[in-house]
């Protein structure tokens, strides 16, 4: 991961756009690492300081959050050289699950990074708990 590279969750993946496509299908054709364009709103009828989030097809797929959308926006309309990726696709593992979004985001004029080494959260700590259940000695009850 860059070293000013950060994260941010998406919403509104779950509803349709305008234009009648779908968020949820953008979304399950998302990869990691895929650029995303963070595009201010000042039309957006329920926030000013909106910030979409539109992948590389053009298609978009959701929004960052409000309290989130208004710091960005104020970085974007000053001109900061705002780059996002996809970090993650929430749900992408569980099937029939809704989708979601997390963008790695670098305002360096850098190109943010992926942590290839990371893992979801639930891996680590499944992986932390056998590691040390399998390091008890014998006698040790394992309840």
């Amino acid at each position: 991961m860059g070293f000013n590279d950060f994260c941010l969750a998406g919403v509104g993946e779950r509803f349709e756009n305008e234009d009648g496509s779908s968020r949820q299908e953008e979304l399950a054709r998302c990869q990691r690492g895929e650029h995303v364009l963070l595009l201010r709103e000042p039309d957006n009828r329920h926030d000013p300081r909106a910030v979409a989030i539109i992948s590389e097809r053009g298609v978009k797929i959701g929004y960052l959050g409000r309290d989130r959308a208004a710091w960005m926006a104020s970085k974007i309309d000053r001109g900061l050289p705002v780059r996002a990726i996809v970090d993650r696709i929430k749900g992408a593992h569980l099937p029939g699950s809704p989708l979601g979004i997390v963008v790695r985001i670098n305002m360096d004029g850098d190109e943010p990074e992926l942590d290839d080494a990371a893992l979801p959260a639930h891996v680590l700590v499944g992986a932390a708990v056998r590691a040390s259940a399998s390091s008890l000695p014998n006698n040790v009850d394992r309840r």
